[in-house]
């Protein structure tokens, strides 16, 4: 199944947890996201924990790093098995149920230097109600889903007809917010990425092949071509996410765009039912329109 993954939480004999899964950190915040989950779980610094190499010959298969998958899906099995780690220290009377920090630290290190390693795993299961047909392809492909609402102010220049962007505002409902400043550079990032994929981005296709692959005939925007952006979010917390946290990758891509045109619409009348809108896709909409009106 998709879905299917499988973390593992094991204490070190110096003291500290260390998380074994195969989600990869490729500058979206994986590592720092899954030390935070223990950390906070645990009651123990964060400087404490420490993340395996994804190596899939140590580390068990907790599924693709893909789909906005890794805080909700895996970070909840990271949070479960330091749970069951934490559990197996009290049970072994080595750890009260309160105990945090230096206690815990000093739990880890009798039950290893006593009993061997220690290790706790978690497995994905379905939360209740949801269905999905991995053979059909039906079904809830996932339990939750972030939501956002995205607010564009433009300015068409009417000579050129050349699009800036004034003002551009991020609302979005992601269950819980893990860490505010990689949650808001997530949202940062995707909209400046979309604001290219809505008035720049255009590839040019030619015998099979893209035209224009280099950075020189593809344009993409500069910090200099972006408005201020303004981002908010709504926490409605998701009971079988990490603390409440639901996924929040792909979702910057997916309203930019048609915020965008539906500004410039607003602004020019223009019927824009196409991307990227630049100054010439645009003067052949609004000519098309005149004409189409006498």
């Amino acid at each position: 199944m998709h879905l299917a993954s499988v973390v593992d939480v094991e204490a070190t004999p110096e003291g500290h947890v260390r998380v074994l899964a195969a989600s990869t950190e490729i500058g979206q915040g994986t590592n720092t996201i899954f030390a935070q989950i223990i950390a906070d779980t645990l009651g123990i610094e964060y400087d404490q924990v420490e993340i395996a190499q994804p190596d899939t010959a140590n580390v068990p298969n907790s599924g693709p790093t893909v789909a906005s998958r890794t805080a909700m899906v895996v970070g909840k099995l990271v949070e479960t098995a330091a749970l069951t780690l934490k559990q197996t220290l009290i049970d072994a009377g080595v750890l009260d149920a309160g105990g945090t920090g230096d206690a815990f630290t000093r739990a880890c290190r009798t039950y290893v230097a006593t009993h061997g390693p220690l290790r706790a795993r978690s497995t994905y299961s379905p939360p209740p109600g949801v269905q999905w047909d991995d053979e059909a392809y039906r079904g809830d492909a996932y339990g939750a889903y972030a939501w956002a609402v995205y607010v564009a102010a433009v300015s068409v220049d009417t000579a050129t007809w050349e699009t800036r962007i004034d003002d551009f505002v991020a609302l979005q409902e992601i269950g819980r917010v893990l860490h505010p400043v990689l949650a808001a550079g997530q949202i940062e990032g995707g909209v400046a990425q979309a604001i290219g994929y809505a008035l720049l981005e255009e590839v040019v296709w030619r015998d099979g092949r893209m035209a224009n692959g280099q950075m020189t005939n593809y344009i993409m925007p500069t910090s200099m071509d972006l408005p201020p952006i303004r981002v908010f979010f709504e926490e409605r917390p998701y009971v079988h996410g990490p603390f409440g946290a639901k996924g929040i990758g792909e979702l910057p891509m997916d309203g930019v765009a048609p915020a965008i045109a539906n500004a410039i619409a607003h602004a020019t009348g223009a019927p824009v039912s196409k991307i990227p809108i630049t100054p010439e896709s645009l003067m052949d909409t609004i000519a098309s329109a005149e004409d189409a009106h006498g």
